[in-house]
């Protein structure tokens, strides 16, 4: 009977550290697909525009990226774009993931399994989020970068500089109106004082 009690806590033991280095070879895989960096296995032609080239922290700009798929590449392969700020030695917030679509606004994702461009051809797709301007130090020099692929197959990526601003900036329109309202209120003002 002592005997069967051993074993059972002897094989209740070796479940328990078995589940444990589970969990953790999880944790680690998790923690590296969700912070790393994409890597370009093809070069295609991309291209990345934003709003704004600089803003307030926690005001909002909108990231538009083009991609162009040759022959023989698999749409589905290009399916999502994440977009995500970056400081240049890493990764500022959570990455925003939206789907890729064609000119016709097909989602990538909607192609048939293995379906290439044909010969000769190519097919445009593009991609759009709403970035939150994150909350670092004015002045601060940031990049949106932009990932086109999927976690598992080939992908592509582009950046584009950004600057967090220190201060509101006022348009130059505005203070010339201003200015010209500030003349002509000094104007009538000296009119009015010299008829008196």
């Amino acid at each position: 009977m002592l005997n069967n009690k051993r074993g059972i806590v002897a094989v209740m033991t070796l479940v328990l550290l078995l589940a444990g280095v589970t969990n953790t070879v999880y944790a680690q895989q998790e923690d590296e697909e969700e912070h790393g960096t994409c890597e370009a296995e093809r070069d295609r032609e991309m291209t990345l525009s934003l709003s704004s080239s600089s803003g307030l922290p926690g005001s909002t700009i909108t990231a538009t990226m083009s991609i162009t798929l040759i022959e023989g590449d698999r749409p589905r392969g290009w399916r999502d774009a994440g977009f995500v700020w970056t400081d240049g030695e890493g990764i500022i917030g959570e990455w925003v993931i939206v789907d890729v679509v064609d000119e016709a606004g097909t989602p990538f994702a909607s192609y048939e399994r293995g379906w290439t461009v044909p010969a000769g051809e190519t097919l445009i797709g593009s991609a759009t989020a709403t970035l939150t301007v994150p909350n670092v130090a004015p002045g601060t020099p940031l990049q949106v970068m932009v990932c086109v692929g999927h976690p598992h197959g080939p992908g592509d990526m582009h950046w584009f500089d950004f600057t967090v601003e220190p201060f509101m900036v006022v348009p130059e329109t505005l203070l010339g109106s201003i200015g010209v309202v500030a003349a002509l209120l000094g104007a009538t003002l000296l009119y009015a004082k010299r008829s008196n």
